[in-house]
């Protein structure tokens, strides 16, 4: 699998660093969250390391915070239906906010659920607060039968950062 190198901490409930974590993974959702900051041209800072001339090309990055929802089939990560229709997915792409499919398709037209983890709906703020409320706000707007989600990510963060 190719991807984006991510790092990350695991913060235990009482706030103390429990371990870090990599990730090379363009799938998982950290990483998604991450790519929406990227700036550059990707096809072509690709391009360049495979070309290798990666060190003429330089990543640029937006300061902005990332947060990334994931939603999911009700039922996931054990039984699950396949093929509901998927509504709102035209009223979320703007400014800020990308949303990555993971387990959709097209069928007869439509967009359909084919799987357990189906969307990842990624937004930017000026701080993870706004970020978080810009990726419910798009949240809310999209849905299918038994669409599932979390509704804390990003708390903690916002927690120590002393946000809302």
């Amino acid at each position: 699998e190719s991807g984006f190198a991510e790092a990350g901490g695991r913060v235990g409930p009482d706030g103390r660093r429990m371990g870090i974590e990599d990730n090379v993974s363009y799938g998982d959702t950290a990483s998604q969250a991450s790519v929406v900051r990227l700036t550059a041209d990707l096809v072509e800072l690709c391009g360049a390391a495979l070309d290798k001339r990666g060190d003429k090309e330089q990543a640029e990055w937006d300061t902005s915070a990332g947060v990334g929802v994931v939603l999911a089939a009700g039922g996931y990560p054990n039984a699950y239906s396949k093929g509901d229709a998927i509504s709102g997915l035209d009223a979320v792409q703007g400014e800020g906010v990308k949303v990555f499919h993971a387990c959709t398709r097209v069928d007869d037209g439509r967009v359909v659920t084919s799987g357990g983890r189906v969307l990842c709906v990624c937004a930017l703020g000026e701080d993870v607060a706004i970020a978080q409320a810009r990726a419910y706000e798009a949240v809310a707007k999209i849905s299918w039968k038994n669409m599932y989600c979390r509704h804390d990510i990003g708390h903690r963060a916002i927690a120590r950062l002393g946000g809302r």
